[in-house]
């Protein structure tokens, strides 16, 4: 019964036949890019929910960037990522030693150790050999101890989508801080640096984010390279890497980072109905949206969007999308509302 329901998937390449032939020219100049030609390789598959959240995997059509980046955690554990502290707090130096290996930071990935932890801002790829100073948000209020090149060692947890949200839309520090302590208080986890990783990696939010884990096991397909995801009733956003092999080595922390904001918010609702045209159209729109180069602070370039209802960027190397992320908007969303179990009554008509 399941091969036969995940069996049908959805390509947005059709819908793409439907976009505008052009864009203004200061947009990039049409809309034939590296993230429409993504788009038309992309087929959606069918929503699978659990306690909340809602995924629709993202298959990639034929051949991807092949690639072999290195996330953050594994450049950390092999020992050729060095990341020092610069004395500010809107910023760290980091420095790839290794001759070979291409670094692949995702925005929103939490770094600790330094003065203070950090949550970087933005996607960045640092090459072989190179130092790059990266552009980060303070998630540990209460600390500010250690020299001004004090090193960072890990790099285990991506900021919950929440929080992410408010560094993608480029919030003041304060509104970073005022979130950290707002899901300290939701979980009743106490820190007395005020520490973010002090909640993600609390007993009890652990326990939480791995039954969403062992739920969404059953959808990942060998060529599934990313997701589209609901919160409640509402698509909140959509994430696409370059191949299976990158998406793979940082599913968990994505998916948790998502399933964070539905901690507890939805066992006894009932699960929203949801087609895979829903999350075929909402990534149909970014054909519409207007295309801008935007700088990076690491190796490759950047392409943002908007109009038409979606809002994102890609981080672009090799004349190819690394990893694509879409939102209906970086405007602060509220916590996902859980939606009223049982039958819902009928409106009335309004007057005329």
């Amino acid at each position: 019964m399941r091969s036969a329901r995940h069996a049908v998937a959805l390509t947005l390449a059709i819908v793409g036949l439907m976009a505008p032939s052009g864009l203004a020219q200061e947009e990039r100049g049409g809309a034939d890019n590296e993230v429409t030609s993504l788009l038309g390789r992309l087929l959606v598959h069918a929503p699978e929910h659990f306690r909340g959240l809602t995924v629709f995997p993202l298959e990639l059509r034929g051949a991807g960037d092949d690639m072999d980046y290195t996330t953050l955690d594994d450049a950390l554990r092999q020992g050729f990522l060095r990341i020092f502290d610069t004395g500010t707090v809107e910023r760290v130096t980091m420095e790839n030693t290794s001759r070979h290996h291409w670094v692949f930071l995702l925005a929103g990935e939490v770094i600790g150790g330094g003065k203070q932890n950090r949550m970087v801002r933005d996607d960045v790829l640092i090459a072989p050999d190179t130092r790059v100073s990266v552009p980060t948000y303070c998630v540990e209020k209460g600390r500010w101890v250690g020299g001004d090149h004090s090193k960072f060692d890990s790099g285990k947890y991506l900021g919950n989508y929440a929080l992410r949200q408010r560094a993608m839309a480029g919030a003041p520090q304060a509104e970073v801080w005022d979130q950290v302590e707002g899901e300290q208080r939701r979980f009743r986890v106490e820190s007395a640096t005020k520490d973010y990783e002090a909640v993600a990696g609390s007993r009890a939010v652990a326990g939480e984010l791995a039954a969403y884990r062992g739920h969404f096991d059953r959808i990942w397909r060998p060529r599934i390279v990313g997701f589209v995801v609901a919160q409640g009733g509402q698509i909140v956003g959509a994430d696409a890497f370059c191949n299976p092999r990158l998406f793979n080595s940082l599913r968990h922390k994505l998916l948790d980072s998502y399933a964070f904001d539905c901690v507890g918010r939805f066992e006894r609702i009932r699960p929203p109905v949801f087609r895979q045209e829903d999350a075929r159209d909402f990534m149909a729109r970014i054909y519409s949206a207007r295309f801008r180069n935007q700088g990076t602070p690491g190796a490759g370039s950047s392409l943002g969007f908007s109009g038409h209802g979606v809002e994102g960027a890609a981080l672009l190397n090799r004349n190819a999308v690394l990893h694509l992320h879409a939102t209906p908007g970086y405007r602060i969303l509220p916590p996902p509302v859980p939606l009223p179990p049982g039958p819902l009554p009928i409106p009335q008509p309004r007057e005329r």
